[in-house]
């Protein structure tokens, strides 16, 4: 709900800059263009990273990581190398 509420905030700014950028002054517009600006290119950006993870094959969800078994430990590691003696 947080997220809807924040979106819903950024598109009634940029409504009221875009109805005064038209209407009352210039300089509304302009704060409405550097908002556009910044928007897209942090867009752009997030869409280059995701294209580059799955290039390269890297995980882009991070939550799901490769688990560390209890074998792999080394204290595990050094006492099957003594019991294997």
């Amino acid at each position: 709900m947080k997220d809807y509420s924040i979106n819903i905030l950024c598109i009634f700014l940029i409504n009221v800059l875009l109805y005064l950028g038209i209407n009352i002054h210039q300089i509304f517009f302009y704060i409405l263009l550097s908002l556009f600006f910044i928007i897209f290119s942090l867009a752009f950006k997030k869409l280059l990273r995701l294209i580059n993870n799955n290039m390269h094959g890297t995980k882009t969800n991070h939550l799901h990581t490769d688990e560390v078994s209890a074998e792999d430990h080394p204290i595990i590691k050094s006492a099957r190398q003594r019991l294997n003696k």
